[in-house]
């Protein structure tokens, strides 16, 4: 081999070596996971779908859909619990999701809702099995009832037909004192969201499921990304 030869492969060897290894290092970073971008969801006691666990940790039907929901956007969910009014307030300023049941025009004024819903719930009664069975919401506006004070059924109040809805009903604070007020006999209804597939805890106790109703991921029509993070989202769903 001539001797200028092997002085111009000398030379280059070193800028070889740099290329593969900066080749092999780009391969390296693209065949990485993307970082998921953090984002708040906040939610309140609505079991069996939103409630805090034993471990103080987020949990319940519709978290698990949220949190596959937001992971599959790209998002590394941090769910924060709120009581509503409170929860409201940070949509506005510091928590970027929440879920609505059923949107009301007002509400869609106020947010940016999810293309379609994330997950359907089921509304209607919890009763004792001796009580009398109920089949609509129009039966129930009859009867003094319980409902958590943190459910509003907002898209209730749109209806006529449903004017003496509130007139009867008796907000408690939680769900095990809805189920004690029942089995005293002090109150024959428990208006909530409940899931066909979850036994109650009781075997007294039995639901009678009147509508099954949408529920869409929102985020504050005041939030500085709002468009961005839900297209995201509702990239995901088109897909589904």
């Amino acid at each position: 081999m001539a001797p200028v030869f092997r002085a111009c492969i000398a030379i280059m060897r070193p800028a070889f070596l740099l290329a593969a290894a900066w080749l092999f290092a780009v391969a390296w970073l693209m065949s990485l996971p993307a970082l998921a971008e953090p984002v708040s969801y906040f939610y309140s006691d609505l079991p069996p779908y939103e409630y805090t666990n034993s471990d103080g940790a987020a949990e319940g039907l519709g978290i698990s859909h949220v949190d596959k929901l937001l992971r599959q956007a790209g998002f590394q969910p941090q769910f924060q619990f709120y009581s509503l009014s409170r929860g409201l307030q940070a949509l506005e300023n510091h928590i970027d999701f929440s879920a609505v049941v059923a949107p009301t025009l007002t509400q869609r004024r106020e947010f940016r809702i999810s293309a379609a819903p994330v997950y359907l719930t089921e509304l209607g009664v919890v009763r004792l099995r001796s009580s009398k069975r109920l089949s609509s919401l129009e039966q129930l506006q009859h009867y003094p009832y319980l409902a958590l004070s943190e459910t509003r059924f907002a898209y209730l109040q749109q209806r006529p037909e449903l004017a003496a809805l509130a007139v009867k009903r008796y907000d408690i604070g939680n769900q095990q004192d809805a189920y004690r007020l029942l089995l005293s006999g002090r109150y024959d209804y428990y208006l909530c969201y409940h899931a066909s597939e979850v036994a109650l805890n009781n075997p007294l106790l039995t639901f009678d499921r009147f509508e099954q109703l949408p529920v869409y991921l929102v985020l504050s029509r005041q939030h500085p990304d709002a468009d961005r993070l839900m297209q995201r989202v509702d990239q995901v769903m088109a897909k589904r």
